[in-house]
């Protein structure tokens, strides 16, 4: 485990194999509104509420970047009908350790986690289309078009790094969700995504919720008292991050990302330079016993 600066937060990035994890707590709130609608405000507040621990696209990038490998197997699966669609017994895998779940990836698979929990409560973020389109735009874009990243990827692969499956991730969830085309066919997903979630979800198990509510609705739906600090006052609701917040936040992921993988390609180079020291000794030696034998 190594604790890596992300600007602002500080985490605890890991490398665990969700494959040999199960769920170890019950899953109680889905939150399947897609990323940029106030996900990681949520998130905080879940946690605030004593939701432990909730699962978001930053557990997939920043935390544990080795849930992408699953997560990749999941939309593969779905998108392309390769290997085994993933039900409870996978999720329980890879969010056992969590009570609730948010943001992408998870967001991708509303009608199988609502199908694995049924007992879960449902949470969808909402905000203003054009707001949202914009924010994406803003996020996102520079990071899946960054010009190191193909490099990155490269390398990733190369040394099977824990990371190397983050943006082949991002990228399917690009391709099938916005068909590749953010600009052209966001609004239209999005829009298509929120009357999906709102169909398939009875009425008095969905929260249709704006972060900017507040704790009120929020509260009320969970049935949980709104968070109070040692005087007394109402605990100021979270401010997840903004454009720049995130795009800082990656940008430090990138960096570390080359810095780990400067690491591991140091390690190769040292490995083979002793090889070749060995294997010329090696040579030499015997090389000089077969001329005295001469």
């Amino acid at each position: 485990m190594t604790t890596y600066q992300f600007h602002d937060v500080t985490k605890s990035v890991t490398d665990i194999d969700r494959r040999k994890c199960r769920r170890e707590v019950p899953m109680q709130v889905l939150a399947l509104g897609l990323c940029r609608t106030g996900t990681d405000s949520l998130r905080q507040a879940l946690r605030a509420l004593g939701y432990n621990d909730t699962y978001h696209g930053y557990a997939a990038v920043l935390e544990n970047p080795r849930d992408c490998e699953m997560w990749h197997a999941a939309l593969s699966a779905k998108y392309e009908g390769k290997g085994r669609p993933f039900g409870r017994e996978e999720f329980d895998q890879i969010l056992g350790h969590c009570q609730a779940v948010s943001d992408f990836p998870a967001a991708c698979f509303a009608d199988e986690l609502i199908q694995a929990y049924p007992e879960a409560k449902v949470i969808l973020t909402v905000r203003d289309v054009d707001d949202w389109h914009r924010s994406v735009s803003k996020s996102f874009t520079p990071l899946l078009t960054h010009p190191l990243l193909p490099l990155s990827t490269i390398l990733e692969t190369l040394l099977l790094s824990r990371t190397r499956w983050i943006r082949p991730t991002w990228q399917k969830i690009w391709k099938y969700y916005f068909n590749d085309d953010f600009d052209a066919n966001g609004r239209k997903a999005f829009e298509a995504h929120n009357s999906h979630v709102k169909d398939i979800v009875p009425a008095e198990n969905l929260l249709v919720y704006n972060v900017k509510d507040g704790w009120e609705p929020l509260c009320e739906f969970l049935g949980k008292t709104v968070p109070l600090d040692g005087k007394g006052d109402v605990v100021p609701f979270p401010r997840g991050n903004d454009p720049g917040i995130f795009r800082n936040r990656f940008r430090d992921a990138i960096w570390y990302n080359f810095l780990e993988l400067g690491e591991r390609v140091l390690k190769v180079v040292v490995v083979l330079y002793f090889g070749y020291l060995w294997v010329g000794g090696i040579w030499g030696w015997v090389h000089a016993n077969m001329s005295s034998l001469v």
